[in-house]
């Protein structure tokens, strides 16, 4: 027999917030029907972990509390059909500095198959945005894959704009080890000191208004100039990030960092080369981190701008594989 709640809950029809204790496990499923062929190995770890979590109960209250996964799904809707969770989004706070004022990414915009073209994505994000005005938030970001163009079009409706479209690149690590190029430039670390040349460079090549340096990195010179703190919280987590630079007339010409974190199968490197030399130092940079990066269990992942030709072709010569491609887009509030 049906109890009560589980009776309201068949007749319901429509939005409501997401209740953790009886939706993670449905939500997951969700997630999994319409995001599984194209994740990796870190969205298919995580799905297991939600419908783990899903199995837990009442102690689901207490664990959102500090686990920033279940607080940003707790905080999102489900759209319910026949008593089933058939429409998802998810709203995360995104951990901006705070004078970049507060943005809250949108995530796993998921419906179910048989109930697509209804208006429920659109019903759904409209509830988000809504509760983000709320909350006082001031702007809202996305990233979706530029090949669904009827997702494009609905965040384009609501008035999000395509900040810039990024590649994603990996490199397993089974692939040979290259040799050393003739007449490499010669490639060195990256003094403390020169943060401040390094981040001119990178607001060059990766403004502000267009996104920074990727997603959830917005350009800032904490990412340039590593605080006492955030050592500390490096050193807590197992993180470790190496900045390589290649000098020409006393310039920084070029920078590639590797940035790598305990237990992770990944290592994600940021490039970055002064456009009078594009075309010319991807690659020795690149080379330089599959020979050192590459020996042992971690591949090399990177994410970059796809309107960078040059950048384009020395990840393709340097045997990186083109996973997506993503609009990373905004909305001002």
């Amino acid at each position: 027999m049906l109890t009560a709640a589980a009776a309201r809950e068949r007749r319901f029809s429509g939005i409501r917030r997401v209740d953790l204790r009886h939706d993670l496990g449905a939500i997951a499923d969700l997630i999994a029907l319409c995001f599984g062929p194209r994740m990796d190995a870190g969205g298919r770890a995580t799905i297991r972990e939600m419908r783990a979590l899903g199995r837990l109960g009442p102690l689901l209250g207490l664990m959102a509390m500090t686990d920033d996964m279940l607080r940003g799904i707790g905080q999102g809707f489900v759209w319910v059909a026949e008593g089933q969770i058939v429409g998802n989004v998810t709203l995360f706070p995104a951990d901006f500095p705070p004078e970049l004022g507060r943005t809250t990414i949108i995530a796993n915009v998921a419906v179910h198959p048989d109930y697509r073209r209804r208006g429920i994505a659109r019903r759904l994000m409209a509830a988000s945005l809504e509760a983000i005005r709320a909350g006082g938030g001031t702007a809202a970001i996305l990233q979706v894959e530029a090949e669904n163009t009827g997702a494009c079009q609905l965040y384009e409706r609501l008035g999000f704009r395509v900040q810039r479209t990024w590649h994603e690149w990996r490199r397993g690590t089974h692939g040979p080890i290259p040799p050393r190029p003739l007449n490499a430039p010669r490639i060195t670390l990256r003094p403390p000191n020169a943060w401040r040349e390094e981040y001119a460079l990178a607001a060059r090549l990766f403004p502000a208004e267009r996104g920074g340096l990727g997603w959830m990195r917005p350009l800032h010179p904490r990412e340039f100039r590593r605080s006492l703190g955030r050592h500390v919280l490096d050193f807590l987590s197992g993180t470790g990030i190496e900045r390589w630079i290649i000098r020409e007339d006393r310039q920084i010409a070029a920078s590639l960092w590797a940035k790598s974190r305990f237990g992770s199968a990944t290592t994600q490197l940021t490039l970055l080369v002064h456009p009078a030399r594009q075309g010319t130092l991807e690659a020795p940079l690149l080379n330089y981190a599959i020979r050192r990066l590459a020996v042992g269990y971690r591949a090399l992942y990177c994410e970059h701008p796809a309107d960078d030709a040059a950048a384009t072709a020395a990840f393709e010569r340097c045997d990186f594989t083109r996973r997506r491609t993503l609009h990373h887009m905004r909305l001002d509030l």
